[in-house]
């Protein structure tokens, strides 16, 4: 392997002089401005070069050098690559290909957001939107192969090694990975502290497992996966150790697949100084510098405008394999009617999602004057990993009958709005996997829309309209209640749709219901808080099941916590807790299908569709591939071809 590396090493340097020759030879026969700027040009393709094979011959992957190479690599690639075949390494060679080898370096991705983040600490929120920019800004310490999930490829660390029962695991972290420089305003002098970039080192990996054991930390969202956590410590400044209080099946994961938080920042003031550790946890939760947020990864922010837009800029001195787009744009657009005319009219590159009805009247009904059928704009429906959802507050008494909840999902004409206000673009969801995972109980056929059904039901639960104003009462606690509720919904024109359906079918089986659309910040809040009646949701999901976050009882009050609706079985927390320590493939299967008939007889949710997205953008994209799993438009191995632009 030295004699590999050093042999490419050699090319190319021989490469570089012959290329920078010939360039300086062109520069000295053309002396016109547009020549100067091609130099430029063609040096950072050099470059760019270089540092692609680099990062290969880092992450083991074979590099073949005239067909040029990907990405940069920190410390000794060499050494990296020779680690991936030593016994015991968790870790293997990439076989995926990030980053297209002639891709065309430069420009700006100008993408949607359809609202502002709540914050930008991963650790305390749990927005989808805040998970995809700390996928671009940050690292984990190694990440699934797309090729293979099972397999992990090195990101942070270059081998990661486990005892037998998965119980202890030590991690060695490559050498010169620097975080980010905060983008604070250094005019302000008590800033000073914060101009060297530092080097990632073993105590700041450490520091996150410190923070999930710390009870004043505000991240019921994750800290469920650490409930079985012994602790950290560190070995040396590039080496730690991870310990867990029994084997469990998502200790692997939750292992080396995090991302490790800069303890030298989240540990001190905006002064430098140290905070204390009595009430580092509470200080953690509002830190001042979640506004900024650093990582190790392929972009850093720049800057973020409310309403307006978030701006990252690609690391130029990224270990790893460096993007070609140097800019991501996102313009934060709440309307999807507005979002879809800024694309039409060329003032975005991508577009996620386009709304239902401008797929039906400009793509499936579209004349040949549309943008989607002459050309000017390319598009493709790609399956969603997630899912959408009704929740109920079981802890209200008006949803605290699984025969009212079941009589609600009667109520609710799913197959009828999937095709009239989403257009086909949709699955029915029966249960709490992916519709197309295999821990999806076959056996288990959707509730139908059957009003008759839901009124019996309502019948049965107590709810009878018994002073004939044509709404259901029950005497609760010596009152008599009228089944009146508030429904809090995303604010979307599709959200508002569907619920103007439900309420009409809910009305003619005796029940008042008020949609409540609000935006997404609030709506975060008042689920985070409990404060509704029922909600409609929805989960991003991951290959791998560990329900205990979103189903196990212990969940229900954990502030934050994803077990909004309070949903509590003992038969259920005993298959979660198995689950946790089934690490056999089949036997998992078996283990969350029975889950899903507990979940599904208790319908704690209605569960409404897996949803399929209409992703849209301009023909200079380039390279235009989406992954099966979260995050499926992850753009770094996209790419914009100006000669392509329409």
């Amino acid at each position: 392997m030295p004699r590999t590396f050093q042999a490419t090493i050699a090319l190319i340097v021989t490469l570089n002089v012959l290329a920078v020759l010939t360039i300086i030879n062109v520069w000295q026969t053309n002396s016109a401005e547009k020549n100067v700027i091609a130099l430029r040009a063609r040096v950072d393709q050099v470059q760019q070069s270089n540092s692609q094979i680099l990062a290969q011959l880092a992450s083991g992957v074979a590099v073949n050098v005239q067909a040029g190479g990907q990405g940069a690599g920190a410390g000794s690639g060499d050494a990296y690559a020779a680690a991936l075949n030593e016994p015991g390494n968790l870790l293997v060679a990439a076989t995926d290909q990030l980053i297209f080898p002639d891709a065309k370096q430069g420009g700006t991705l100008r993408r949607i957001m359809g609202s502002d983040p709540k914050g930008f600490n991963w650790v305390t929120e749990s927005s989808v939107d805040v998970s995809e920019l700390q996928g671009y800004v940050h690292n984990t310490f190694a990440r699934a192969d797309f090729n293979n999930p099972d397999a992990y490829v090195p990101e942070l660390a270059y081998k990661i090694t486990a005892n037998e029962d998965y119980t202890e695991y030590v991690i060695h972290l490559r050498k010169g990975i620097y975080w980010h420089v905060p983008n604070v305003d250094f005019s302000k002098g008590h800033f000073d502290w914060l101009r060297e970039p530092r080097e990632l080192k073993a105590e700041d990996a450490v520091f996150f497992f410190e923070l999930m054991k710390n009870s004043q930390v505000e991240a019921g969202s994750i800290k469920s996966y650490y409930d079985d956590l012994k602790g950290a410590e560190v070995i040396d400044d590039y080496t730690f150790r991870v310990t867990w209080k029994r084997s469990v099946a998502q200790s692997k994961i939750f292992t080396i697949g995090l991302y490790p938080m800069p303890k030298w920042l989240f540990s001190r003031d905006e002064h430098g100084e140290e905070l204390p550790a009595e009430t580092l946890g509470l200080a953690f939760n509002n830190h001042w510098s979640a506004a900024t947020p650093i990582g190790t990864g392929p972009y850093k922010f720049e800057r973020y405008e409310a309403g307006v837009r978030l701006v990252l800029q690609r690391n130029d001195k990224y270990f790893g394999e460096r993007p070609p787009i140097d800019r991501l744009e996102y313009q934060i657009v709440r309307d999807p009617e507005t979002q879809f005319i800024r694309l039409r009219a060329n003032e975005v590159d991508f577009m996620g999602n386009i709304p239902a009805p401008r797929y039906k009247s400009d793509i499936v009904d579209g004349t040949a004057a549309s943008p989607f059928k002459n050309g000017q704009l390319k598009h493709e429906v790609i399956d969603v990993f997630a899912y959408y959802y009704l929740g109920w507050n079981a802890d209200k008494p008006m949803f605290a009958d699984k025969r009212v909840r079941w009589a609600m999902t009667h109520a609710l004409n799913r197959q009828g709005i999937i095709d009239n206000v989403y257009h086909g673009l949709g699955e029915i969801q029966t249960g709490p996997y992916y519709y197309q995972h295999p821990a999806i109980d076959p056996s288990i056929e959707a509730i139908p829309f059957d009003l008759a059904k839901a009124a019996k039901l309502l019948d049965e639960a107590g709810w009878i309209d018994t002073n004939g104003d044509g709404i259901r009462d029950k005497m609760i606690d010596g009152q008599r209640v009228d089944f009146k509720f508030t429904l809090t919904a995303y604010n979307r024109p599709e959200v508002r749709s569907q619920l103007s359906i439900y309420r009409e079918d809910l009305r003619k089986i005796g029940i008042m219901m008020q949609p409540d659309p609000v935006e997404w910040p609030l709506m975060q809040r008042r689920m985070d808080e409990k404060e509704f009646d029922a909600f409609t949701g929805g989960w991003g999901l991951s290959w791998f099941n560990d329900p205990y976050q979103l189903w196990h009882s212990s969940q229900a009050d954990v502030p934050k916590g994803s077990n909004r609706v309070g949903f509590r079985n003992t038969e259920a927390d005993k298959i979660i807790e198995d689950l946790r320590t089934t690490f056999d493939a089949e036997e998992r299967i078996t283990k969350l299908r029975a889950l899903h008939r507990i979940i599904h007889a208790d319908q704690p949710y209605t569960f409404f569709y897996a949803p399929k997205a209409v992703v849209a953008w301009q023909p200079k994209m380039q390279n235009m591939v989406f992954q099966k799993t979260r995050p499926q438009t992850y753009s770094l191995p996209w790419y914009i071809d100006e000669s392509a632009a329409r």
